[in-house]
């Protein structure tokens, strides 16, 4: 008579464990053997090496705690709807690994410390759904990227060529600056931002109890970890809005430079004055650009009373 389906996590002895199988590889345990509940054939994999967002790495034991779960295809009344297989059940065991990747499984005490158990359920839960993780994640990153590149663009929002050009160097070099400035603030926005919806993925080994406890502290560190690349982030794109303004400021405050073509006043001998830049006349004759209109006056020598070099006419 088939048993019951129950969620629950059970106690295993020895005599349990013997008919059970397993070998290893550089990336999972693979094991299968009779459900020490319902007796059932069912298969379990392990992931030995995690990609997810993490970044420490620890000395090995020689033991891993690995929680097991029944996945055999028997019927179970009381087995919920959308699940499939199992009667339910699931438990610890030790895993010891040998040098040729043969698996040997032992019931052992319960684990002193009660983060052990809670990180072997995690890294089981992990395993299948890695790989949609990081396929997800390197999607969403494809946005990051465009609004990274689009930076290139953030220059020709506050400043142009011909406007720059215009001004003295001093006020060049500062309005050089903030747009640097913002645009680098603008990328670690996006960066941290980005990093805090996302993560960054990294595969580590989880080969023994330390190293299990290792990744499950990093995944319980996650939030506030991902919180301070946000509040980082945020601030960045304030600061990078700041430095914009100011440069927006700088360029309507700045003065324009000073022509290198000296304006000359020119004093004619019926008293009216002509006020302009010189321009390669011929030879005997002067003639100007006036300030006022950008017309061109050729004026004749005798014409002229005085001539005399201004800062602006």
């Amino acid at each position: 008579m088939a048993i019951t389906y129950a969620t629950e996590r059970i106690t295993v002895n020895s005599a349990q464990l013997v008919h059970w199988n397993g070998s290893a590889s550089a990336d999972a345990i693979s094991l299968e053997g009779p459900c020490p509940e319902c007796g059932d054939t069912t298969a379990n994999e392990i992931p030995r090496r995690i990609s997810a967002l993490a970044s420490r790495t620890v000395q090995q034991q020689p033991l891993l705690t690995v929680e097991m779960a029944c996945a055999c295809t028997g019927e179970h009344p009381g087995r919920p709807n959308g699940v499939t297989n199992g009667c339910g059940r699931s438990w610890l065991a030790m895993a010891a690994i040998s040098s040729t990747g043969t698996v040997t499984l032992a019931p052992g005490p319960p684990p002193t410390d009660p983060q052990v158990a809670a990180a072997a359920q995690a890294l089981r839960a992990a395993g299948p759904k890695q790989l949609a993780d990081i396929r997800a994640a390197a999607e969403k990153w494809i946005g990051g990227l465009t609004a990274l590149f689009s930076l290139f663009g953030l220059a020709g929002l506050v400043t142009s060529r011909s406007t720059l050009t215009s001004l003295a160097t001093g006020w060049q070099v500062l309005i050089a600056i903030g747009v640097v400035v913002a645009a680098a603030l603008a990328g670690l926005a996006i960066y941290r931002i980005y990093r805090a919806a996302y993560g960054w993925p990294v595969t580590r080994p989880v080969n023994n109890d330390r190293e299990l406890l290792a990744w499950y502290a990093a995944q319980e560190a996650a939030p506030r970890v991902q919180a301070a690349c946000l509040r980082d982030g945020v601030r960045a794109a304030g600061g990078a809005l700041v430095a914009l303004i100011i440069t927006a400021g700088l360029l309507l405050l700045a003065p324009t430079k000073t022509p290198t073509v000296p304006f000359v006043q020119v004093t004619l001998t019926d008293g009216s004055q002509v006020c302009g830049t010189l321009l390669p006349a011929t030879p005997g004759a002067t003639l100007i650009r006036r300030a006022g209109d950008g017309n061109s006056v050729n004026l004749a020598p005798r014409s002229i009373e005085a001539e005399t070099v201004v800062a602006a006419c």
